[in-house]
């Protein structure tokens, strides 16, 4: 062989050689996830949960009606879930839409009303029931539902109400009739007697919707529990478009900041709540979709879901929607935290973009530490009694009252629960204590004594 046989043998293998190594290099693709920690993608489990309408849409109250009489089912009991996971499991179908028929209709074997704390979009309410045909109604939107048994058909009947619209539509389910009534409303007696304030609500302007108040003292229990830190780095990873993008600096107060030069994270409250904001510009466009139901899924987008929040409230702030899922615990919404009205989920838009999104960054345990101590606190008649005869408050803006919690962080590995009653004040959720409801109650009493010495002196003459 040659010399020039040599080289060109040599200068074929060369290009071999070439051919493969640049195959190799246009093929090769580098796990980047392992040279880079701070880029790679963070599931959704890791922050919490994706969760079902059912599970973050529900009633604040369930009331029995039968015999004239009304009772609360407790949401501390099994029975508030079960019969919220048989409306879930049940089929429906369409029956007919109403102006005029009396809400709640009140027929001889009774019934049972769900009170949501917020209206429902009607589209919203329907996907969470299966209904055998397309149906379409006139209501847009849903507060309340009440189930009762058909006296002519022997069937369980839904009516769904809009207490804004003043409007009343009607569904047939396949519910059995028997279990409904073995279950819930023959169980009445267990429950927690309460009253209307329908009548009284028309005649005095107290409140601006419809509620129902215990009638006796609530014995609630005061609740401790452990939390653990979410950290901040998995929402940077899933709020971010470019998680490497995202720049860490520190306020003039102290506090966090983490920001790609659009978006960005503030911790409030030494770490233990978070701000998002995305104040990026877009072309304002037709809704596609209702805010609660937007809110909804970018909460489970990103695994948002962790303790218990239900949906709460929403509302429209000029060219921009807000909608809240209110934590709940024990059964009973947690209206503050240390005197601030935080622990909710809170997310806002703009046309069709999230622009904020508020909530704690930490997770409560799921059993308490301590359930030992109990407080005895007013009936919901007393506390409405003592909001009539208070100068403070204006009627006009008493909304409604309710039960709840107000939170106490010692630390930030450890809460304390404590119950109270609260009064939604205009837009607000005030704490009202004991002890002026309590002042209010000893009046009356005194005065219903004196007017009933009053009564027997007159009669001894």
């Amino acid at each position: 062989m040659n010399k020039e046989h040599i080289k060109s043998a040599i200068l074929i293998i060369l290009i071999g050689m070439s051919v493969i190594l640049s195959w190799s290099l246009y093929t090769y693709q580098p796990d980047i996830a392992l040279l880079d920690v701070s880029s790679r993608y963070v599931s959704n489990e890791l922050i919490g949960e994706e969760r079902s309408l059912h599970e973050v849409i529900r009633p604040d109250q369930i009331v029995v009606h039968a015999d004239g009489e009304k009772a609360m089912i407790p949401r501390d009991r099994g029975d508030f879930y079960e019969l919220l996971e048989k409306l879930g499991q049940a089929n429906y179908e369409a029956d007919h839409v109403f102006m005029t028929e009396p809400y709640p209709l009140i027929t001889e074997r009774g019934g049972i009303e769900l009170v949501f704390p917020t209206s429902i979009p009607a589209e919203l309410f329907f996907t969470m029931l299966t209904l055998e045909d397309d149906y379409q109604t006139p209501i847009s939107e849903i507060d309340r539902v009440y189930l009762y048994i058909h006296d002519v058909h022997d069937q369980v009947y839904m009516q769904y109400y809009s207490s804004d619209e003043r409007r009343v539509g009607s569904l047939k389910s396949n519910l059995s009739v028997g279990e409904f009534e073995r279950l819930f409303i023959q169980n009445r007696d267990e429950y927690v007697t309460v009253r209307s304030l329908e009548e009284e609500r028309a005649q005095s302007s107290l409140m601006t919707e419809h509620v129902y108040v215990t009638t006796e003292p609530m014995i609630v229990d005061t609740l401790s529990y452990g939390a653990s830190p979410i950290s901040i780095d998995l929402f940077r990873q899933s709020l971010f478009t470019d998680p490497s993008a995202v720049k860490y600096y520190q306020q003039s107060d102290g506090e966090d900041s983490y920001t790609d030069g659009n978006r960005m994270i503030n911790l409030r409250h030494n770490g233990t709540f978070m701000e998002y904001g995305n104040p990026m510009f877009s072309e304002v466009q037709e809704l596609s979709k209702h805010v609660t139901q937007a809110g909804y899924e970018f909460i489970n987008g990103h695994g948002g879901w962790t303790d218990d929040y239900i949906l709460s409230n929403w509302m429209n702030l000029n060219n921009r929607e807000e909608v809240e899922f209110r934590l709940h615990m024990n059964g009973l919404p947690v209206f503050s935290i240390d005197g601030k009205d935080l622990m909710k989920l809170s997310v806002m838009r703009s046309g069709n973009q999230i622009v904020a999104y508020s909530r704690p960054l930490f997770d409560l345990d799921l059993v308490p530490l301590n359930t030992t101590q109990r407080v005895e606190l007013p009936s919901g008649e007393d506390v409405v009694r003592s909001l009539q005869q208070d100068d403070y408050y204006e009627r006009q803006r008493i909304v409604k009252v309710s039960l709840g919690y107000e939170m106490e962080m010692r630390n930030p590995t450890f809460v304390t629960l404590e119950p109270h009653w609260y009064v939604l004040y205009g837009n607000r959720w005030q704490r009202i204590e004991a002890s002026q409801v309590e002042a209010v109650s000893q009046e009356q009493t005194v005065d219903e004594e004196e007017g009933a010495d009053d009564d027997d002196g007159l009669e001894s003459n």
